[in-house]
């Protein structure tokens, strides 16, 4: 696919005071903007990437990407370079102090991915960014938008930086700016929920480390938790919480948060900060994740505490599911009502995500003796039954993620997700939906989809298929039938698009 054909549309000039056109504009060049952007640049929709800072992060804030979120990066080919930078974790360990409480195996998920990924974020930005590129897409840095206002047609921008004013037009919104959105306050979309007393301790360090490097680790205390995940390099990164956190924490204060929270009997011994932060969390969720043409992805509609290590797989996530039905509504292959799915299918998940990782901290961090004591003789209880172990790898990686109420052609109350067999993940970017019918039905499939010219489908024939599904761009299931019965499945999909 030729570039220019996502290249930004001027009105013929580079003046930069004229308005530029595009499709779809993303504010934000973190993961979930390149994310989306990748994508809708990848389905052939003209999109701008707006970011105020001067290039890439620098330093990484998340580092965990769960396997769900491999899955949905899958189709913009970038997970083998993933893999081939990051550390394969296939456990988690819930202790206090020497006292393992929990162990979670992620061993045996059903997904091609059954394992964590730690990857530090500022290099699965410069691999998103990578793959932005090779479709045609660029970011427009050191343009931070200062105004939004939209009307029946669309929506405008004006973004400002060290080169002067650029005015943006486009069809569709997407504000994928952090927790401090623009996008969002320009709608007065409240940002519901509140602010943890406690700041966070974020430090990646070179240090002697005892545990397992394929586990990360969740320490209880009583004065905060602490979480040890391996990184690559033999880096390690420590998250824990403090009342007040340094600005830049040194390491002597790694090393103390260490010896008052983590094991006793082999003591780590922090050898050097490679890099240190603080920051303050909050638990919000926006109150819409749409106003008109403007949408809301990742920490701009969600933000929570990272125990369990899902903002950002999250927010990816999102993007995922936004990034199909735009390409669809600009095409005209559907009607702008399947954006409303957006805001009923994600909103949900991030309420969901918020409530168990607040839960987790607040689990975490238990100040009463008496309560540390009954939590320390339930968890190993419960989870030698194997079902909470099995519930929490499946609520981390987020493979449990359904909607209902979900968009769907058929009557199913929840739209679940498609377990594709081994290896055998939908091919490439594409925004069509895929008609999956066993390998002896391929032919008549493809001819009675031939009678659908305008519907966005395409058939996909797999050899060890028992049924038809129809499967959306996001990977979730729109639609069950008997092996016989896919015509069914195109003529609902065509009377939901209004074909």
């Amino acid at each position: 696919m030729n570039g220019n054909e996502h290249a930004i549309r001027t009105s013929g000039t580079t003046d930069r005071s004229l308005t530029e056109e595009v499709e779809v504009a993303v504010v934000g060049a973190g993961p979930t903007g390149l994310t989306l952007a990748g994508m809708l640049s990848g389905y052939g929709i003209r999109t701008a990437v707006l970011d105020g800072t001067a290039g890439p992060a620098r330093h990484s804030q998340a580092a965990v990407v769960h396997a769900r979120t491999l899955e949905s990066l899958e189709p913009l080919g970038v997970v083998k370079e993933m893999l081939g930078g990051g550390v394969v974790v296939s456990h988690f360990g819930v202790r206090d102090r020497d006292r393992l409480l929990l162990g979670v195996d992620f061993d045996g998920l059903p997904t091609a991915h059954p394992y964590t990924l730690m990857l530090p974020q500022d290099r699965t930005e410069r691999i998103l960014l990578g793959a932005l590129h090779e479709q045609g897409g660029r970011v427009l840095w050191e343009d931070e938008v200062v105004g939004l206002s939209q009307d029946e047609e669309g929506v405008d921008l004006l973004a400002r930086g060290a080169r002067g004013e650029r005015r943006v037009r486009a069809r569709y919104v997407v504000g994928c700016d952090g927790g401090h959105s623009f996008a969002r306050g320009a709608m007065g979309i409240p940002f519901e929920g509140e602010a943890y007393a406690q700041s966070f301790v974020l430090a990646d360090v070179r240090m002697g480390w005892a545990l397992p490097d394929d586990e990360v680790q969740l320490f209880f205390s009583p004065e905060g938790l602490v979480v040890v995940a391996p990184l690559p390099q033999g880096h390690h990164r420590v998250v824990a919480t403090v009342d007040e956190a340094p600005a830049e924490p040194s390491l002597s204060d790694v090393q103390a948060l260490l010896d008052a929270r983590g094991p006793r009997a082999r003591r780590p011994r922090v050898e050097e900060v490679v890099w240190s932060s603080r920051f303050r969390v909050q638990h919000r969720v926006a109150a819409r994740f749409r106003e008109g043409g403007v949408f809301l992805c990742g920490d701009a509609a969600h933000v929570h505490s990272p125990a369990g290590g899902q903002g950002m797989n999250t927010g990816i996530q999102d993007a995922a599911n936004l990034a199909w039905k735009l390409a669809l509504v600009v095409r005209g292959w559907a009607p702008s009502s399947l954006l409303d799915s957006y805001e009923r299918e994600r909103r949900p998940v991030a309420l969901g995500v918020v409530s168990t990782t607040d839960r987790l901290t607040r689990l975490a961090t238990v100040r009463s003796p008496i309560l540390r004591r009954l939590r320390n003789a339930l968890i190993p209880i419960a989870g030698r039954a194997d079902r909470l172990p099995r519930r929490l790898a499946m609520n981390l990686s987020e493979l449990d993620v359904a909607y209902r109420d979900g968009w769907s052609v058929d009557d199913s109350k929840t739209v679940e997700r498609w377990i594709p067999k081994g290896q055998d993940a939908l091919p490439g970017l594409d925004p069509t939906l895929a008609l999956l019918v066993p390998e002896h039905q391929g032919r008549r499939a493809a001819e009675e989809a031939a009678r659908f010219r305008t519907l966005p489908v395409r058939v996909v024939s797999r050899s060890h298929l028992g049924h038809a599904a129809l499967v959306r761009p996001d990977g979730y299931v729109a639609g069950h039938a008997a092996p016989d019965q896919h015509a069914r499945l195109l003529e609902l999909l065509a009377r939901a698009l209004g074909g």
